[in-house]
C-alpha cells in the first residue's frame, strides 16, 4: 500500500512539473524559433530637409480655359503682378453669312467682349487695356509658358486696334440690370469695322469665274485662323489694384440684310450678329509678369509659393542619410506650415499642393500625368492646422536611392551628373475628379495667391520616419 501511494505521489508531481514547464516556455515560443540575425528592429526617427524659394520662370504652362487681365501690387511682398493674354477665335464648322450677302457688304459694328465670372481687388479701380491684332498664330502642339513674349505674335510698331478704359463694375448700366440673372459681366470693346468688313469680304470672295471660294476660309477654326483672323493680344496698360478672371472672349461682327416683309417684298431690314469665340477648340495663353521677386528668393526665414507665376518652394531631401541607415523605410511624413494671415485676395491658401521630383517638373504637366506615389504626391490644405501634410512619401526616398545605386557611380559622380536627384518642388494645382471621386486631371493652379511657408536657411523641415532593419 505504501509503495502504491508513493507511486501515485511521484506521478502527480511529474504531471505538475510538466504543466509548469509548458507555462514557462509558451510566452517565448515565437521568438525562440527565430534566429537572432533574422529579428527585425523598428524605430521612429526624425530627419531634416532643407528648403529654399526658386523662380518659376518658364515652368508654368500658359494655356488654360481661363485667362487673367489686370494688375496688382502685393501688400505683403511689395511685388507687382501684371497679366495680359493672347487668344485666337473659333469658327463654327461650315459657318456661313447669309447666302445673298449683307447690306452694303459691310459690317455695322465689330465688338470684342471679355466675359468674366470673378475679379480680384477694387471694383471701382479704373483699368485700361490695348488690343492688338496678331500677325502670327499660336501653334498647335507647342507648349507655351507664362513668360511667353507677345512681341513674337504681333507687330509692336503698329498702333493698337483699340484702347478701352473700364471698371470691374459697369456703371453705364443700372443696378437692376447688373443684378439681373440674364446679365453676364463683361467688358465691351469696339474694334474698327475694317475687321468685320474683312470677315464679310473674305466669305463672299470669288475666283475669276465668279465661283465662291470664300466659304473655304470658314470651313473650320484652323482655316479661319490662318486665312481670316489670327487673333488678338489683350494688353493691360493701367489699373493697379484689380485683376479680372476671364472665362470667355467673343468677337461679334454685326451686319444687316434685307428680308421679305408681309407684302412679300424684300423691303424689311434684319439686324444680325456673327459670333466667334475663344474656347477649347483654339489656343489662348496667359502672359504674366512679376517684378521685384529677388528679395523673396533671398529671404532666410521662409520660403514662398507665389502664383499665378513667380515662385515655388524647392526641398532637398536627405536621401542617402535615410536609406543607408536602414534596411527598409516603412513610412515617411513631412508637413509645411503656412504663415500668411488672411489680409486680402492675394493671400488665400491653395486647396491642393503637388510634391514632385524636380526632374519631372516639365514632363508631368506636358504629358497630363497623375500622381504615382513614387515621384509625385498630392495633398490638400488642412485649415485647422494651417498646414500641407504629405503623409507617406517613403517610396520617394526609395525611388531616388534606387536610381543612384543602379547607376554604379560614386555619390559625387552621381550628384555631378544629376544635381537635382534629391530635390522636389512644391507646386499649387487644381484637380478634376470623376463621379467616384478619383482624380482624373491635374493642372497648374493659376489663381492669385502669395504664400509664406516655414523653411529657408534658418529652419530645417522635420521628416518623421519609421524604419526597420534586421539585427546583425
Amino acid at each position: 500500500l505504501m509503495k502504491r501511494l508513493f507511486s501515485c505521489f511521484l506521478l502527480a508531481m511529474a504531471t505538475v512539473l510538466v504543466f509548469t514547464q509548458c507555462d514557462d516556455t509558451t510566452d517565448s515560443i515565437g521568438s525562440s524559433v527565430v534566429p537572432e540575425n533574422d529579428k527585425i528592429t523598428a524605430r521612429t526617427d526624425t530627419l531634416f530637409a532643407n528648403s529654399r524659394t526658386i523662380m518659376a520662370n518658364d515652368s508654368i504652362l500658359a494655356s488654360s480655359s481661363d485667362v487673367y487681365l489686370g494688375q496688382y501690387t502685393d501688400s505683403e511682398s511689395g511685388t507687382t503682378f501684371v497679366s495680359s493674354f493672347v487668344t485666337q477665335f473659333s469658327c463654327a464648322k461650315d459657318f456661313e453669312f447669309p447666302e445673298e450677302g449683307v447690306i452694303g457688304d459691310s459690317a455695322s459694328y465689330t465688338k470684342l467682349r471679355l466675359y468674366f465670372n470673378e475679379y480680384y481687388g477694387d471694383s471701382l479701380n479704373a483699368m485700361r487695356c490695348e488690343i492688338y491684332e496678331l500677325d502670327n498664330t499660336l501653334e498647335e502642339g507647342t507648349p507655351y509658358y507664362t513668360n511667353l513674349n507677345p512681341e513674337e505674335f504681333y507687330d509692336v510698331e503698329k498702333a493698337p486696334l483699340a484702347t478701352k478704359t473700364f471698371n470691374a463694375i459697369d456703371f453705364h448700366h443700372h443696378d437692376t440690370i447688373l443684378n439681373s440673372e440674364d446679365y453676364t459681366r463683361h467688358i465691351e470693346i469696339t474694334l474698327p469695322n475694317s475687321i468685320g468688313n474683312r470677315f464679310i469680304s473674305k466669305f463672299y470672295e470669288t475666283d475669276a469665274d465668279g465661283k465662291n471660294i470664300g466659304k473655304a476660309h470658314f470651313a473650320n477654326s484652323e482655316a479661319f485662323i490662318n486665312d481670316v483672323f489670327k487673333g488678338v493680344y489683350v494688353k493691360c496698360t493701367h489699373g493697379d489694384g484689380t485683376v479680372l478672371r476671364i472665362y470667355r472672349t467673343r468677337l461679334d461682327v454685326g451686319f444687316k440684310r434685307y428680308i421679305a416683309s408681309s407684302s412679300g417684298e424684300k423691303d424689311s431690314i434684319q439686324a444680325l450678329s456673327a459670333p466667334f469665340y475663344s474656347g477649347k477648340e483654339v489656343l489662348q495663353a496667359n502672359k504674366f509678369d512679376n517684378n521685384d521677386l529677388k528679395p523673396l528668393v533671398d529671404e532666410k526665414e521662409h520660403t514662398y509659393i507665389k502664383t499665378p507665376a513667380g515662385l515655388f518652394t524647392e526641398v532637398q531631401l536627405p536621401i542617402v542619410e535615410l536609406v543607408e541607415g536602414s534596411d527598409d523605410i516603412n513610412s515617411a511624413k513631412m508637413s509645411f506650415t503656412r504663415y500668411n494671415e488672411e489680409s486680402g485676395f492675394a493671400t488665400k491658401a491653395h486647396s491642393n499642393l503637388l510634391m514632385i521630383r524636380k526632374s519631372e517638373l516639365y514632363s508631368f504637366f506636358l504629358k497630363n500625368k497623375l500622381t504615382d506615389g513614387k515621384t509625385s504626391f498630392l495633398t490638400a490644405f488642412t485649415n485647422n492646422t494651417n498646414e500641407y501634410t504629405f503623409t507617406n512619401i517613403a517610396n520617394l526616398f526609395k525611388n531616388c536611392y534606387d536610381e543612384y545605386i543602379k547607376s554604379g557611380l560614386s555619390l559625387s559622380e552621381w550628384e555631378a551628373k544629376h544635381p537635382d536627384w534629391d530635390k522636389v518642388v512644391l507646386i499649387p494645382v487644381t484637380t478634376t475628379e470623376d463621379s467616384n471621386g478619383n482624380v482624373v486631371k491635374i493642372v497648374h493652379d493659376i489663381s492669385i495667391s502669395s504664400m509664406r511657408l516655414r523653411g529657408g536657411t534658418e529652419y530645417r523641415i522635420p521628416i518623421e520616419v519609421v524604419t526597420s532593419k534586421f539585427n546583425k
